[in-house]
């Protein structure tokens, strides 16, 4: 099966590089990432190409800076990948190492799957930034459980990865639709159908809700496993959803819309 990440950014270069090195430090490598930049400044780009090297291969997808439009970003990602499956993540998402491999092993085209965070506080995360912890330093979960006392890691129980056999009787993950934007995999065959990201939908959230809205409608359901597909979330300032989105994702929930008029593609929808 053919891969691709889709990670959305907008300038954030010290958190990026970080993550592009999660990504190098992968069991499975056969893949293939897309940085959907929601317009950045050049350094963005610069980093990029100290990464021209690495065993998976990278192009970057840009466009102007006029706000918060990361569905447009992501709707151009898509639109332009030859991937049969699509993993979406974020620039300060540092992947486990076999982040890769556990979506292979979960990729369906009956399922979308949604993985997990481990949340690193502010003092792990200026660690890591400043280089005094490594970022190898994450794959110990003894020592996330332990930084987990202290305050420094929340939800350290996502870390663990527990063995094959006992899958079946770990509770399986519940999606919180409105959170997990981060670290969602799906066909890109089921994108296209549903014309992929709104891009009514512009400011922070609720563009994922609405992608996964519309997923469900033609008969994906999600899947997923505490202890796989896991992310470090390095912390920074957060923001709290636009109300105007909130407003807008209801009136669209309620007209039972599937595929998006303002999606990948402008004209084939345009009717309906």
């Amino acid at each position: 099966m053919n891969i691709e990440v889709i990670m959305s950014a907008y300038n954030n270069i010290e958190d990026l590089k970080l993550v592009l090195e999660g990504f190098q430090n992968q069991t499975d490598v056969n893949f293939s990432l897309c940085v959907a930049d929601d317009g950045s400044t050049a350094e963005l780009a610069n980093l990029l190409t100290e990464f021209n090297h690495a065993a998976f291969s990278i192009r970057h997808i840009w466009h102007e800076d006029k706000g918060f439009r990361r569905a447009a970003i992501l709707n151009k990602a898509i639109a332009s990948s030859n991937a049969d499956y699509i993993i979406f993540t974020d620039s300060d998402c540092i992947p486990a190492i076999n982040f890769i491999a556990d979506h292979r092993n979960f990729a369906s085209l009956n399922h979308y799957t949604v993985g997990i965070r481990v949340y690193l506080k502010e003092k792990l995360s200026q660690n890591i930034r400043n280089r005094t912890l490594p970022i190898t330093q994450l794959k110990n979960t003894c020592y996330l459980l332990l930084q987990s006392i202290h305050g420094n890691v929340s939800k350290p129980e996502q870390a663990i990865y527990f063995p094959d056999w006992s899958l079946p009787i770990v509770k399986k993950l519940k999606p919180n639709l409105t959170r997990f934007g981060s670290n969602l995999a799906m066909s890109r065959e089921s994108l296209l159908k549903v014309n992929g990201f709104d891009e009514d939908f512009e400011g922070w959230g609720y563009e994922d809700t609405d992608l996964l809205c519309r997923i469900e409608k033609i008969g994906l359901t999600p899947h997923g496993y505490l202890g796989r597909c896991r992310q470090y979330h390095l912390n920074h300032k957060t923001y709290p959803p636009s109300q105007n989105g909130r407003n807008l994702f209801l009136k669209k929930k309620e007209k039972n819309i599937v595929a998006c008029i303002n999606g990948i593609n402008k004209t084939s929808y345009a009717s309906h």
